[in-house]
């Protein structure tokens, strides 16, 4: 399991990357930290902007999925932002689904 520091400096040179206009490369670090279920929205946020664009719903909704997952299963319950975090993913979800 790969330490939430890594994860972090993951997510700082994916946006990095999208800065430069490496969309493809930010995507697969992106993708990394979210297959190892990343415990913050920062990755899930970025791939539903960038999926979006690209007009990928079926893309969109894994990640939603995805996030919905974490926010529900695997982050402590007595995180402060957690039950925020998880009624957005979900209000996207639905809307993602429609």
């Amino acid at each position: 399991m790969t330490d939430f520091n890594t994860q972090v400096e993951r997510n700082l040179k994916a946006k990095g990357l999208e800065k430069a206009g490496n969309t493809e490369a930010a995507i697969k670090l992106y993708e990394q930290n979210i297959s190892e279920n990343f415990k913050g929205n920062f990755p899930y946020d970025r791939l539903v902007v960038i999926y979006k664009k690209r007009k990928e719903s079926k893309n969109v909704i894994r990640v939603l999925e995805n996030a919905v997952y974490v926010f529900e299963n695997i982050i402590d319950p007595i995180r402060a932002d957690r039950l925020q975090k998880l009624n957005k993913f979900k209000k996207q979800l639905e809307k993602a689904q429609e």
